[in-house]
């Protein structure tokens, strides 16, 4: 069974052959299955949902290091939505 840590590391590798060249955004579900396909490549059934988490994970990172995607604070548990500087 291949674990999260391995998972990952092929992601991280993989990432940009699955980026939208018009928006810069990862296609995360692409990479979910293409990491499946790679560690299991004889398995015909559904892609496990831990593909997907990591691909999400790994696909976030990238478009917030390449700029597509900029996070805010939180605050309370809540997106703060009020800009910097503006308080």
């Amino acid at each position: 069974m291949t674990g999260n840590i391995q998972i990952r590391k092929y992601m991280l590798a993989n990432v940009k052959d699955h980026v939208d060249p018009l928006t810069g955004e990862v296609n995360n579900t692409s990479l979910a299955e293409d990491a499946f396909w790679h560690f299991e490549p004889n398995n015909q059934g559904d892609v496990p949902e831990k593909y997907f988490d990591c691909a999400f994970e790994i696909g976030e990172r990238h478009e917030i290091a390449t700029g597509v995607k900029t996070t805010l604070p939180r605050v309370s548990g809540y997106i703060n939505s009020i800009p910097g500087g503006a308080l």
